[in-house]
């Protein structure tokens, strides 16, 4: 049965859903990702780091900062969304307890991990905006219609805002993402030397409608 046969309901995540998110998020990008090839370069080690990557990255900021969404298919976790809001924040406490977890997950990627952060925080600087981090499908749901639902999810919470949202992606990612609404502003390279991908862009019909 895929998505289309029954009922996509998009919601916040829990903490009893990171199992499942983490198998879907390793799923989704265990090949022909720029984003974690750039991270860990070795590929017999990467599917082990992305997977302690994920699980602390759900943990420790999206779950506490309600920057994860989950899209179910007959009550089971078939698509994650992660993504940034314009009052995003890690705090100190928090980021020093998620220390050990992020080395641990890391290991010696730790500089390219915080590199490619920095390459997004530098994105629209100033402006109040989402940030749209990861969108990711289970491989036997994709095609269905999960991705297309948490997108119009976002789009929702953009529009209450009235605020733009941007985004990272691989150039196969363009035209999904286009012919959700997003525009391709541009390009950015990953770190100092990592691969370069495209920065795309939604706007409200607010924004729209002004031309801001």
């Amino acid at each position: 049965m895929t998505a289309t046969d029954t009922e996509i309901v998009v919601r916040s995540a829990v903490k009893a859903d990171v199992p499942e998110m983490v198998s879907i998020l390793d799923r989704a990008f265990g090949s022909d990702d720029p984003f974690g090839e750039y991270m860990f370069p070795d590929p017999a080690r990467r599917p082990r780091h992305q997977h302690r990557l994920h699980r602390a990255m759900l943990r420790h900021q999206y779950l506490p900062n309600d920057g994860a969404l989950v899209a179910t298919v007959d009550g089971r976790v078939a698509g994650v969304g992660l993504w940034q809001k314009p009052d995003h924040r890690f705090g100190p406490l928090r980021y020093l307890a998620a220390i050990p977890e992020f080395a641990w997950a890391m290991g010696s990627a730790g500089p390219r991990v915080l590199r490619m952060d920095a390459t997004m925080s530098a994105i629209a600087t100033g402006l109040p905006h989402f940030f749209g981090v990861s969108l990711a499908v289970a491989p036997e749901q994709q095609r269905g219609g999960v991705g297309r639902a948490l997108l119009a999810h976002v789009m929702g919470e953009l529009e209450r805002a009235e605020a733009p949202m941007f985004g990272l992606c691989k150039d196969g990612n363009v035209a999904y993402y286009e012919a959700g609404g997003a525009l391709r502003i541009g390009r950015v390279r990953l770190g100092r030397r990592g691969p370069d991908v495209n920065v795309m862009m939604w706007l409200p019909r607010s924004l729209r409608a002004s031309g801001e």
